[in-house]
């Protein structure tokens, strides 16, 4: 279980339209396919920071974004803005959150970071609200 409070890291949307946060989801208390288990790619149990992205570092792929854009190192692909993705489907998601960059996490879920935009990829979303550029 996860017990961390505050803020949620990211932000998992649905196809249905609903909206999860991360506490949830990388905990193991909603997905039914891990078994109540954290998921085996978050950390502690909590979504893991976003890190420059850095063809060096094992599992670095074109995929994610470019050298040095910032990706959660549990993401397999990013899918640009939530907003490109709005009626998918006729999933409606929420004004504020398409902006957002969107990634499709390990275990194949979408997931958006408040504070990575997409149009902004490489500054850093900060937990407080305030964007910080990386390296500053």
């Amino acid at each position: 279980m996860n017990n961390h409070s505050g803020e949620p890291r990211a932000l998992f949307p649905l196809p249905d339209g609903s909206i999860y946060p991360d506490a949830l989801i990388c905990s193991g208390v909603l997905p039914a396919e891990l078994g109540g288990n954290p998921c085996p790619f978050s950390d502690s149990g909590q979504f893991p920071i976003p890190e420059p992205l850095d063809p060096s570092k094992p599992g670095y792929s074109i995929d994610k974004g470019k050298l040095g854009d910032l990706c959660p190192p549990c993401a397999k692909q990013q899918l640009g803005s939530l907003g490109h993705w709005q009626s998918h489907g006729g999933t409606q998601f929420p004004a504020d959150l398409l902006p957002l960059r969107l990634f499709k996490c390990r275990m194949w879920f979408w997931v958006v970071v408040p504070g990575l935009y997409d149009e902004r990829p490489g500054r850093n979303p900060d937990i407080s609200g305030h964007d910080a550029i990386m390296g500053a």
